[in-house]
């Protein structure tokens, strides 16, 4: 039996402490904590993508839009890969997810915003042919003025998987 998917949002004195499976997203979270400091939120000026150079390829840097709306400005490239589809400059209530994923993405994004706090989960999907796989996420609130979340430094870790199995993992493709 599957195990079951999860979101929580991460209150600020768990943080530090907080265990990942993965050690991608564990470093990310770290690196935007240490560079909120004493603030509620990091800006995206404060995010420099050198100092991060190694974790890029699992990271995404999301637009928050007024009305709400996520846009994809840039997807890392190991996000590429797995989902067989950039959707760098895609909304994300353009894309359909062919895995049989209902994962209620928008929703993750709106409780990041609403709360103001950084948010981690686990999601599973069964790829055709092959067993259940998870995928392990954070979304970290950036802010340009310090008083409103307008962007997301977001991550995302993937269980292995061998190259059959990767072959056979859906595709996003965008809504029409």
């Amino acid at each position: 039996m599957p195990e079951q998917d999860s979101f929580h949002l991460l209150a600020p004195n768990e943080i530090a402490q907080f265990k990942c499976r993965s050690p991608v997203l564990a470093k990310i979270l770290a690196y935007w904590d240490r560079k909120r400091g004493e603030r509620r939120w990091p800006g995206r000026s404060d995010i420099d993508p050198t100092e991060i150079k190694p974790l890029l390829p699992h990271v995404m840097l999301v637009d928050i839009e007024e009305p709400f709306r996520v846009r994809y400005r840039l997807v890392g490239t190991e996000i590429v890969r797995v989902s067989h589809f950039d959707f760098t400059g895609r909304y994300l209530d353009q894309l359909t997810f062919e895995s049989g994923d209902e994962t209620d993405w928008v929703g993750f994004y709106r409780q990041i915003i609403d709360i103001g706090q950084p948010g981690f989960g686990i999601v599973h999907w069964k790829a055709e042919g092959a067993a259940h796989r998870w995928i392990e996420f954070l979304i970290c609130p950036l802010s340009s003025d310090g008083q409103r979340i307008d962007k997301c430094l977001s991550a995302e870790a993937y269980e292995p998987l061998n190259p059959l199995e990767f072959d056979s993992i859906g595709a996003a493709q965008p809504t029409r």
